[in-house]
């Protein structure tokens, strides 16, 4: 009987587990449209795993999954997604070089190769 239950609350972390890397999936699928970067290799991956307590007192499964974008189509950067339970709560993503929130900002200075020295 105890191995049933085992068992079973396994297979229902898993389910569940599964259907929130979907929400994370379609999350970062409309933040990456909604940011004008694409999402690459059309995946997400779980980073970290954590019980914390939420506001109202009870517990809840805090989730932070990493993916990979492109700013321009031949560049990798790092997004995360963090949900608390099935919502999300906080979210990273690039810039693009054209973003408005940019506007004024000095780009960076391009720093010449440093030669070897043999």
């Amino acid at each position: 009987m105890l191995l049933f239950i085992v068992v079973s609350a396994c297979a229902l972390f898993w389910q569940y587990s599964l259907r929130a890397r979907d929400l994370a999936v379609r999350a970062s699928r409309q933040l990456c449209a909604r940011a004008g970067v694409q999402l690459l290799d059309q995946s997400v991956g779980l980073r970290r795993l954590a019980l914390v307590r939420k506001r109202g007192g009870g517990l809840a499964l805090r989730r932070q999954y990493s993916f990979e974008v492109s700013t321009n189509g031949a560049d990798r950067h790092r997004g995360s997604l963090y949900f608390e339970g099935g919502r999300l709560e906080n979210f990273s993503l690039p810039l693009r070089a054209d973003d408005p929130a940019l506007a004024g900002v000095v780009p960076p200075v391009a720093v010449p190769p440093v030669s070897r020295l043999h």
